[in-house]
């Protein structure tokens, strides 16, 4: 099968990342007068290497970027058909970018996946490039965003005020966002966006590619790997669950052993058990308090339980946030509430719906595939006895409730979705991960056949930050997995100390 070095769009990226010159350079013309010959090769090369370039089919036109003011590359956008299975009918178009293998030819290409639903993958050139350095030196890096978001025709329903905890009224306003939407929410689903990634990888040439898929990321590659086996060479999911796996049914149940992980830590280290001796004991008491109003920078927040308790599965969802953690308990449990009301109206939104819930591609996948489903009861018994647990009830209620009105999206069969992976697969596990844990990947070995599962100590959700795992990665994709990774630079780790004043 042919790879990225075969196609001309891609052939000499990485030689040549400026944009392209306007009037060719004094020294073409001493060599077209120096002989024809000469000449017919050289404009050949010259035109090869300028750009931007058009597939024979007159899609896509590449030309030079800049992204996050600092990774250069190549974007363009592709015309896909809305609906796969009617190809002459309404198209939408996808952003792409490539950022180029270092070393040309390049020897294939990885393509990234970002999470959400609803995140856009070239919003993540600046991560990826740093991330990926050691896979881009044989690989180009591929970004699509998935439709509906970023540039691929994002749908975003109307900014405004919608109470977020409020079901009729998030109903209601997706009731007249959808009604007014020029577009079919039935289409925007995973399986779709997976198709969606077929049809680039054809048209940019590339044979087998390596997938890397975080978080949501993570069920986006599944689905890819298991609708287009014979197109991937390897695959890494790093914070993702098995597509049995409900995931809000057991998400309070998943964010209690996650804190207990994170306690337990802070117990072991001298300086913060010190501090903080009963943090558990704290938050029982706080989640047993009555609403309480308190002003920070941007204005007065109204604090209540299930607030207090999604601020603190916020900041368990990495290292960094977690240290914060016994601090801000203690803090509040002695009148001052400021970080958890900070880290609510900040990274939660406050009382408002947030941006990530506005686009419709969120309420379309969350809404019409089995892992999202939403069952008060299901959460309510998984759940017993966890601090998030009433707010857990809560957003499964609010989902049941909104997701009436929400079409159900293109979804492929139960069976399809469990079909057994025979790619070398890397499966990356935070060993504190409240969202998606080791025990949502419980069973793996039967669907990945050529499965390595590493489990990152005290990591939360995600583990690319570390410099370990991402020579990590970079061996299995370099090897497609046929070489054993020694991951003994796990032990070496170093996590953040927690803030003790």
């Amino acid at each position: 099968m042919s790879n990225g070095a075969d196609n001309p769009l891609l052939r000499q990226w990485g030689a040549y990342r400026r944009p392209p010159r306007r009037s060719p350079p004094r020294w073409l013309w001493w060599l077209l007068a120096a002989s024809a010959v000469a000449a017919l090769c050289v404009a050949l090369v010259f035109f090869a290497r300028s750009g931007p370039w058009r597939s024979p089919s007159g899609q896509p036109r590449f030309a030079s970027c800049t992204l996050d003011g600092y990774v250069d590359g190549w974007c363009a956008h592709l015309l896909v058909p809305e609906d796969p299975r009617q190809p002459k009918g309404s198209m939408i178009s996808l952003r792409i970018v490539v950022l180029p293998a270092t070393k040309r030819p390049a020897a294939g290409a990885l393509f990234y996946l970002e999470g959400g639903p609803g995140g856009a993958a070239t919003s993540a050139a600046l991560r990826v490039n740093a991330s990926f350095a050691q896979v881009q030196r044989n690989r180009d890096l591929v970004l699509v965003d998935q439709r509906g978001t970023g540039g691929s025709r994002r749908l975003a329903c109307p900014d405004g005020y919608v109470r977020r905890a409020d079901a009729t009224a998030v109903t209601w306003y997706l009731r007249r966002c959808l009604a007014s939407l020029d577009a079919n929410p039935r289409l925007y689903t995973t399986s779709v966006a997976a198709d969606d990634l077929e049809t680039v990888r054809h048209t940019l040439g590339y044979g087998k590619i390596d997938l890397f898929g975080g978080s949501y990321g993570a069920t986006l590659a599944q689905a890819y790997v298991r609708r287009y086996p014979e197109s991937v060479r390897s695959v890494v999911l790093d914070g993702g669950s098995l597509p049995g796996v409900r995931i809000y049914d057991v998400s309070a149940l998943n964010a209690e052993r996650a804190l207990d992980a994170q306690l337990a830590r802070c117990a072991a280290a001298s300086a913060c058990a010190r501090a903080y001796p009963q943090p558990r004991q704290q938050l029982d008491e706080l989640l047993a308090r009555p609403p309480h109003r308190v002003a920070i920078a941007t204005g007065e927040v109204l604090l209540r339980p299930a607030d207090i308790a999604w601020a603190v599965d916020w900041l368990s969802e990495t290292v960094e946030s977690a240290a914060l953690i016994p601090f801000a308990l203690n803090a509040a449990a002695h009148g001052d509430y400021t970080t958890l009301a900070t880290t609510y109206a900040d990274q939660l939104g406050g009382s408002n719906l947030e941006a990530l819930a506005r686009l419709v591609p969120f309420w379309a996948i969350l809404c019409s595939e089995p892992w999202a489903a939403f069952d008060p009861a299901a959460t309510a018994r998984a759940g017993r006895g966890s601090y998030l647990a009433d707010a857990a009830v809560a957003r499964a209620r609010l989902f049941r409730h909104a997701c009436a009105v929400v079409p159900k999206g293109r979804v492929p069969t139960d069976a399809a979705t469990r079909r057994t992976v025979h790619v070398p697969t890397l499966l990356l596990a935070g060993g504190a991960d409240p969202l998606d844990p080791t025990t949502n990947l419980r069973g793996w070995r039967r669907l990945f056949t050529r499965g390595h599962l590493i489990v990152v100590p005290g990591a939360a959700h995600g583990t690319l930050e570390y410099d370990c795992v991402q020579k990590l990665i970079a061996r299995f994709v370099e090897h497609a997995g046929a070489t054993r990774l020694d991951a003994s630079c796990l032990r070496h780790l170093r996590l953040p100390p927690f803030v003790t004043g």
